[in-house]
């Protein structure tokens, strides 16, 4: 039983549909705000594209030159546009710029004046009671964060140690467009990375307390899509039908976590990341298979949940990611990304992110994660 909610427009097709987005918004939107990867991204075709149908706007640009953007960053951004009055944002780029992008948002006319200001606004939710939140069109440019229709944003704070989340359901995207020919330049290492992350995102939603039965229908189909189409788009990362059945699948496990939240995967990657600069997609899934043996019990329709990856056991889960992190270019075990015992007893202490592993289907205690680790040492 349960409830599934989520409005944002979903056009999949090309970047071009974004010309009648803009004319059919309302209220009608003449400054936007626009966050690219930057670099290149203006001599792409996608860049020419883009500008192309922008001409007639007035626009203000912001480069996301970062991965995982802290706290710093985003007040970085945020005074760099506060005095531009902006009605909509476009957010063309993988999670770090979908992230901001919704992130700004929620601060349009928030008076913000230091970064410790900014925290406390973020760990207090006190942008959730803005009035000034602007739509904003979310355009992945990988295919794993779903973060264009999730309606929360991961900002990190190094300082502290800690990762924050900028989130309510007046952050979820006016639209959303999919286009996977954007996708077919991405390295093998990112094309895998973010696959892994949807494939988390879709069999922890599967599990999630929150778990319903339509968020299960997309966890599957996106789990299939991930799995049967992972080795063929990185054998043949141009071909425009694996893009697509892999974009799928991102799609469907944002839609799927969109209302269930992730679990104790991603819970336990926060910290190895922070300590060890693991990639989020593969800190995540690392310890899936694991995480699933421990779940097992407690999961709805445990076998339509195996069968979607094509195996009999958690354990061949296990193996099933260790090979695609393994063909992708990645290790698998955390000796190879120098852990040592201080820092799985550290990583243990700090995986217990609140909205995530009290998420989870069965209480893990620090000594069940500890153990988890142990066994991918």
């Amino acid at each position: 039983m349960g409830n599934y909610y989520n409005p944002v427009r979903i056009k999949i097709g090309t970047l071009g549909v974004l010309e009648d987005v803009l004319k059919t918004m309302k209220p009608k939107c003449d400054k936007m705000l626009l966050l690219h990867r930057g670099g290149d991204f203006r001599e792409t075709e996608a860049g020419h594209a883009l500008f192309k149908i922008l001409e007639e706007y007035e626009i203000e640009e912001l480069a996301v030159e970062v991965s995982n953007p802290d706290v710093e960053d985003l007040y970085h951004f945020y005074r760099r546009i506060q005095d531009f009055d902006y009605q909509c944002i476009i957010g063309i780029g993988g999670g770090s710029v979908l992230d901001l992008s919704k992130s700004l948002a929620a601060l349009k006319n928030v008076t913000i004046d230091s970064v410790s200001a900014l925290r406390k606004m973020i760990q207090q939710k006190q942008y959730v009671e803005n009035q000034s939140i602007v739509p904003w069109i979310g355009i992945p440019t990988t295919s794993g964060t779903g973060s264009e229709v999730t309606c929360w944003a991961t900002i990190w704070d190094h300082a502290n140690g800690v990762k924050l989340s900028v989130d309510s359901e007046s952050l979820y995207a006016h639209t959303a467009i999919i286009d996977p020919s954007l996708t077919t330049s991405l390295p093998k290492s990112l094309t895998a990375s973010t696959a892994l992350d949807a494939l988390c995102h879709a069999t922890e939603a599967y599990w999630s307390k929150n778990s319903n039965e339509v968020s299960r229908v997309y966890s599957i189909e996106a789990i299939k899509k991930i799995v049967n189409h992972f080795k063929e788009v990185l054998d043949r990362p141009t071909d425009p039908s694996f893009r697509k059945e892999i974009a799928l699948g991102s799609l469907y496990a944002g839609l799927a976590f969109s209302n269930t939240r992730t679990t104790a995967c991603h819970s336990i990657s926060y910290p190895l990341t922070l300590e060890l600069g693991m990639v989020h997609g593969i800190a995540a899934s690392i310890t899936l298979g694991k995480v699933m043996e421990k779940n097992f019990d407690s999961i709805i329709e445990s076998g339509k949940l195996l069968g979607a990856f094509g195996v009999n056991n958690p354990n061949e889960v296990q193996e099933l990611i260790q090979h695609f992190q393994q063909i992708a270019g990645f290790r698998s075990k955390l000796r190879d990304y120098n852990a040592n015992e201080e820092t799985i007893e550290k990583v243990s202490a700090n995986a217990f992110t609140k909205g995530r592993m009290d998420n989870n289907p069965v209480a893990l205690t620090q000594e069940d994660v500890k153990r988890i680790l142990l066994s991918i040492f």
